[in-house]
């Protein structure tokens, strides 16, 4: 970063009385030796004697393209603790290396938001990023991006909706949530894979989902409160009943109907077992039995 101007105290100005020259060369001669005799009394009763100290950091007040810098400065780069002030609004406080943020540090950005944490090659790397909603991620940075861990809603979840609700992030993609809606609905597990849904009506499902939807493997109950009154336990295609499934109409093993389910609803051959040992073929079009040998 280019520095355009450094700002330092100015020096003392020069008496102009010619009488008080003597006095001050008298004053000025004391002092030297008893400066000098004090540095050497200094030297051997502290352990600065033991701790190398760099003569060339000073601290200072750099105007540059892209704002003000106040802190330390190390052969001519921001280094140790300081503070920048861009010209956009943001303020980092923390540390530098030569003059990039490296180490722990905060920045106030100029919407609102506050990130605070590590910090390496002017990027995040590990800490808590907090939204001027409420909205927050504690977890790992991968180019300034969220990478790894956790975001909530925080103070924001009322807002939008919802008593609570949490997301994991893995390699910058969020691979489960935890929510509950204001309605009742709540989701618990994977966005592509396992998770347990409570929906609005009370209805339950438990099984495989795609991107939060039900998909693939799983089992849904339709309930009445607490009382289970049926289910089905099967393959499911972007929330419908799709492929080959089982149908229980109470919440008893029997009587329960198998076969190949299509957009929601039983079609073609499928078995009916009204009670153990007792097997009926039938045949469905749209959900509607057409035929059957149930007696």
């Amino acid at each position: 970063m280019k520095i355009l101007k450094i700002k330092v105290l100015s020096e003392a100005k020069e008496l102009d009385h010619n009488h008080w020259l003597k006095r001050i060369i008298i004053i000025l001669a004391g002092t030297i030796v008893f400066l000098g005799i004090l540095g050497i009394l200094h030297h051997y009763t502290t352990p600065f004697k033991y701790s190398e100290r760099n003569i060339d950091q000073r601290f200072a007040i750099v105007e540059s393209e892209g704002g003000t810098y106040l802190g330390p400065l190390l052969d001519g780069y921001y280094q140790g603790n300081g503070e920048f002030r861009h010209l956009s609004g943001g303020i980092y406080d923390g540390a530098f290396t030569k003059s990039k943020r490296e180490g722990d540090g905060t920045f106030h950005f100029a919407n609102g938001d506050t990130y605070s944490g590590t910090w390496k090659n002017d990027q995040m790397q590990e800490g808590t990023y907090t939204f001027a909603d409420g909205r927050e991620y504690k977890g790992t940075f991968q180019n300034n991006k969220f990478y790894s861990g956790t975001f909530s809603l925080g103070n924001g979840a009322a807002t939008r909706g919802f008593a609570f609700f949490t997301a994991d992030i893995n390699g910058g993609i969020i691979s489960s949530v935890s929510f509950q809606q204001n309605d009742g609905i709540h989701y618990n597990g994977q966005v592509n894979g396992y998770a347990e849904i409570t929906y609005a009506d009370g209805n339950i499902y438990t099984g495989n989902v795609k991107n939060g939807v039900r998909d693939g493997k799983g089992i849904f109950k339709w309930m009445s409160g607490t009382t289970e009154l049926a289910s089905y336990n099967g393959e499911w295609k972007q929330g419908m009943m799709q492929g080959v499934g089982t149908y229980y109409y109470t919440a008893q093993e029997y009587p329960y109907v198998q076969g190949n389910f299509e957009d929601g609803k039983l079609n073609g051959d499928a078995q009916y077992y009204k009670k153990s040992g007792k097997i009926f073929k039938t045949k469905w079009q749209n959900g509607i039995c057409l035929a059957n040998d149930v007696k």
